[in-house]
């Protein structure tokens, strides 16, 4: 089995374009991300995926730039560039990484890849509102990625690539797992896809990073429950629809796991 890292993005952004490349603490956005990934345990390789799009050259040049294998698909069939980029690295299984999300929890994700394997499962991540966050990662195998492209439809193979087997629980091995209470801060949004969100970001990192160490999600959330006007600068925010529809579906796959316990 191979287990790598995917990190996927794109220069385009209909509330914020090239948030990619906003500076923090000044690194690219996507550089501070790619750094933070690189040092999972547990995990046999990273690789940045972007499409063929000549716009996206610059974050491929950052990924490239920090030594990341970077793999160009479709641009919007994501779901597909997943799939090929699997492929092109000979992965089993990937851990799905979202580019809007600098602070990714590397402690989550490597809990995740742990029970992911040791389930045997084809998809395993937290449900839930901790989804809001954006500090969370995803573990999925390859053949559930190839069985929701085959069996789905265009909606399936957007943004939300998870879908499929969320609608279709019954028809994958699903593991779930949780946030411990340090982490779990549903109403703080580390997300970024908004001028503001950007905002928040540069603050943490401002205050947390030294040139020898970049932020855990961990301190991120300390600074927060001790600064809470940091938690201000975006909460006013709507979160995407998309997101708030898949949190819904959690809920009876939660329930389907605690049945089976």
């Amino acid at each position: 089995m191979s287990v790598h890292v995917v990190v996927t993005a794109r220069m385009a952004s209909a509330r914020c374009p090239g948030k990619a490349l906003a500076p923090l603490a000044g690194r690219p956005l996507l550089a501070v991300l790619l750094a933070r990934m690189r040092g999972a345990r547990g995990t046999d390789g990273l690789v940045f995926a972007t499409s063929t799009n000549p716009e996206n050259d610059a974050l491929a040049e950052v990924a490239a730039g920090l030594g990341v294998r970077v793999f160009r698909g479709d641009e919007d069939d994501v779901l597909r560039r997943h799939v090929d980029c699997a492929h092109a690295v000979g992965a089993t299984h990937v851990v799905r990484v979202t580019g809007d999300n600098p602070l990714t929890d590397v402690e989550t994700l490597e809990r995740l890849c742990a029970l992911h394997l040791s389930e045997g499962a084809d998809y395993t991540y937290v449900p839930g509102d901790a989804l809001l966050m954006g500090i969370l990662s995803e573990v999925i195998s390859v053949a559930a990625l190839e069985r929701s492209w085959e069996r789905g439809d265009a909606r399936h193979r957007s943004e939300l690539v998870t879908l499929y087997i969320k609608e279709h629980p019954d028809a994958f091995r699903i593991a779930t797992a949780s946030l411990p209470p340090e982490l779990y801060r549903p109403d703080y949004r580390l997300t970024v896809d908004e001028p503001e969100d950007v905002r928040l970001q540069q603050e943490l990192f401002a205050r947390l990073s030294t040139p020898d160490h970049l932020p855990t999600t961990r301190e991120a959330i300390a600074l927060i429950d001790r600064e809470p006007a940091l938690a201000a600068i975006n909460g006013h925010l709507r979160h995407k629809s998309a997101n708030l529809r898949s949190v819904a579906q959690d809920a009876a796959i939660t329930a389907a796991a605690t049945e089976t316990k």
